[in-house]
């Protein structure tokens, strides 16, 4: 039997060291890597992705206030129009308004992930730093870093 060295467990992602193993449990995948076939393991923070993500955010945000702004003269013309043409003209501002307003998308947050290197290239697994302790995640890392340097110094 495996003798657990350390877990990890944040939002999404836990990790289990063992002795000779790391087990990895995503949303979406159970993965197994020996220590062997390890050559390094880091933190890296996603800023591409993150940049582009706050890219799209502000544009959408501008794109909502240009939607408000037609909302908003769309109204004064409904309201003020004493003729039919004022109200015409407040409708159509209006549904341009409406046709303009984007689905409301979230403000993004500066992704991690846990990097483990291989020579058959890198393994990058997701988490979100801000829902999980990173000081806990530092501490993993660590652990496996000097478990790595323990295991290949006596293979």
């Amino acid at each position: 039997m495996e003798n657990i060295l350390s877990e990890l467990s944040t939002d999404g992602l836990k990790i289990k060291l063992t002795d000779e193993k790391l087990f990895i449990n995503t949303q979406s995948s159970n993965e197994t890597i020996a220590l062997r076939s390890i050559n390094g393991i880091g933190i890296v923070d996603l800023l591409d992705e993150y940049n582009q993500e706050l890219t799209k955010w502000k544009q959408s945000n501008d794109k909502e206030k240009i939607s408000n702004f037609l909302f908003i003269i769309g109204a004064i013309f409904l309201l003020t129009g004493i003729d039919g043409l004022g109200w015409i003209i407040g409708l159509v501002l209006i549904v341009i308004g409406l046709t303009q307003r984007v689905s409301s998308v979230k403000k993004p947050t500066l992704l991690s992930s846990v990097r483990i290197m291989m020579s058959g290239g890198n393994r990058d697994f997701k988490f979100d730093k801000t829902s999980s302790n990173s000081s806990d995640i530092a501490d993993f890392v660590a652990k496996v870093e000097s478990t790595l340097t323990a295991f290949h110094k006596n293979n």
